[in-house]
């Protein structure tokens, strides 16, 4: 038994100098013009989803998805959104300078509305979502996105037409 903590404690050690050493080498590749490897690549994505899903597990939404929320959440959509992600039937026109964005208009999206709430009102460091909870006048207005964005890909026609029709 002593031999297996102490080989246990080797290890751990030799990992950690390791990575450690890796890092303060410079040996992490940092360049923004360059391809990520997947493997990072991966292990961000991985370690972004489960973050936002330990954070929003207690979140609920209180809005149901009707047509009105759908509509008035597109509408909070094309004034803050859509020139990143897309406008319902149109995508973006992204510079290549940066990774393009979640495209919900095409693929929909893996996060639950809750999900989207806290990635929305917070933002993700080190990526292009800011966080845009201080620009909405309030939680409402982030639960109407969320709301939104959950069904983008799927809009029934009424409120498609809603979404872009004019202020009188």
């Amino acid at each position: 038994m002593k031999n297996f903590i102490l080989g246990f404690l080797a290890i751990t050690l030799s990992l950690v100098c390791g990575s450690v050493g890796y890092l303060r080498l410079g040996l992490a590749e940092v360049r923004a013009d360059v391809n990520t490897p997947i493997w990072e690549e991966q292990l961000v994505k991985f370690a972004v989803r489960a973050s936002v899903k330990r954070d929003a597990a207690r979140l609920e939404n209180p809005l149901p998805p009707s047509d009105e929320n759908l509509i008035a959440g597109g509408k909070l959509y094309l004034n803050a959104c859509a020139g990143c992600h897309g406008k319902p039937g149109k995508p973006p026109d992204n510079s290549p300078a940066y990774l393009p964005p979640p495209q919900f208009v095409q693929a929909g999206t893996q996060y639950s509305e809750p999900e989207l709430f806290w990635i929305v009102k917070h933002g993700i460091r080190r990526t292009g979502m800011s966080a845009y909870g201080p620009l909405f006048d309030s939680d409402e207005q982030l639960w109407l996105l969320a709301t939104f964005v959950k069904r983008m890909n799927r809009l029934n026609p009424t409120v498609l037409a809603g979404i872009q029709a004019k202020k009188p």
